[in-house]
């Protein structure tokens, strides 16, 4: 049978984030304890070890060779065990963390969910938003929801949907600006750019054989539904996702001058941990998703 003597779990916590900061300070903070408590987690651990993990240097601390190599195995298995916990937590119903695309949540998922909701009320769902690819063993996501991500270390990936961008703007700029019919009228036309996706209007022009008319794209946003309201406002003119913007078209808020658009290499995933299906939550989101754009 192995030897199962472990030391304090918080003792371990405790020089984890030590470690991690080179600061008792800065560690207690992050465990919300004091400075005190910290140290004797310290001397505690180290005397259970019966070796020095730590030393002072000057008015600062700095790991031993023993230290730095206890603080790289205990690291990765508090974060084993904290993953352990959260699936343990959750094979049946629970709390399902999901985070998404900012304009993708406002406009397609929150509308969706109450369908979810029906079909799973055992399922809490907490929605937050986020570009960044997610560290599955250290945050708090169940599955999240992104855009052009071709490969995720520590991630399983399943395509969501793909992508059209299409031309779009408000009624009254084609009343009252100059003409719109084709792309290359594009270039008489103010452009909206969206700032994390440069290159959008580029690559769409180049799609029909146009340059970029650099002088056009004069205002950029950082999210869609800022370009969309933007574009709603008559401010110029917004190269957007197609099904963001059914809603808006119906209303009459934008409208689609021409059809011409462009099917990027990027689609729309879902993302969670290896083996995360395994919990009821996440594996019946995932279908539902999929369901919603089938």
């Amino acid at each position: 049978m192995p030897d199962r003597v472990l030391p304090s779990l918080n003792a371990v916590r405790s020089f984890v984030a030590v470690a991690r900061h080179l600061s008792f300070t800065r560690a207690a903070d992050e465990l919300s304890v004091t400075q005190g408590a910290v140290s004797r987690m310290m001397q505690t651990l180290q005397a259970d070890l019966g070796v020095e993990l730590i030393r002072r240097v000057g008015r600062g601390i700095e790991l031993t060779p023993t230290g730095a190599a206890f603080y790289g195995e205990a690291s990765a298995a508090l974060d084993r065990i904290a993953a352990a916990a959260r699936a343990a937590r959750a094979q049946e119903g629970g709390v399902l963390r999901v985070s998404a695309l900012p304009t993708l949540t406002q406009r397609w998922l929150i509308p969706r969910l109450k369908g979810f909701q029906a079909e799973n009320p055992e399922i809490q769902v907490e929605v937050s938003v986020g570009e960044h690819r997610v560290d599955f063993a250290k945050e708090r996501i169940d599955v999240a929801i992104r855009y052009g991500v071709e490969e995720w270390p520590g991630a399983e990936i399943a395509t969501l949907m793909p992508e059209a961008m299409g031309v779009f703007c408000a009624p009254s700029l084609l009343e009252q600006g100059p003409p719109l019919h084709h792309p290359a009228d594009l270039a008489q036309h103010r452009l909206l750019q969206h700032t994390t996706r440069p290159d959008s209007w580029r690559v769409y022009l180049a799609a029909f054989g146009l340059p970029l008319p650099e002088a056009a794209l004069s205002l950029a946003f950082e999210h869609f539904f800022m370009i969309i309201e933007a574009a709603s406002a008559g401010m110029g003119v917004a190269l957007l996702p197609v099904f963001l913007v059914g809603d808006d078209v119906a209303s009459g808020r934008l409208v689609q001058p021409f059809t011409e658009t462009l099917r990027p290499r990027g689609r729309y995933l879902i993302a969670h941990a290896p083996g995360a299906e395994r919990a009821r939550r996440v594996r019946r989101f995932k279908e539902w998703l999929l369901t919603e754009v089938g």
